[in-house]
């Protein structure tokens, strides 16, 4: 995590644990060992953090999770421009490599509109269904 400094830490630490722990009411280990190695992806209305995601390489694919927008927020078109953002990073970090998620089942719909597609059964992930989601691999624009 040498890329955040103390204080976005602080601010990326509070709004996941609002978010996916207090919020949903789910007790896990929310930071954990993949935070030091994976890519952090921020948006902020001035000084405040109002949404996130974390980008990284997983076996043979890449991967994002922890997205949130804060509830304050929502209803903004903050999401599509967060998916936007870790589409585009991926596009130029990790072009050619497939990407595969792990989808809160409430959330399928919003990643299929950007065209990843459900794959296997629901399956629970620290106390909420998820689906696993896939897309095919994006390309470098030539």
């Amino acid at each position: 995590m040498a890329e955040l400094s103390a204080e976005t830490f602080y601010k990326v630490a509070y709004e996941r644990i609002r978010t996916f722990v207090v919020s949903q009411t789910r007790v896990y280990q929310e930071i954990d060992e993949i935070d030091p190695v994976a890519h952090h992806v921020m948006g902020f209305q001035g000084e405040r953090l109002v949404a996130y995601a974390r980008v990284f390489v997983e076996d043979d694919h890449v991967t994002f999770g922890r997205v949130l927008t804060i509830p304050e927020v929502r209803g903004q078109g903050l999401g599509r421009r967060l998916m936007g953002q870790i589409e585009a990073e991926i596009q130029r970090d990790y072009p050619g490599m497939p990407i595969r998620i792990e989808a809160q089942i409430d959330k399928r719909g919003f990643y299929e509109k950007f065209g990843y597609q459900a794959t296997g059964q629901v399956f629970n992930f620290n106390g909420t269904p998820h689906i696993r989601m896939d897309k095919a691999a994006l390309r470098m624009a030539e």
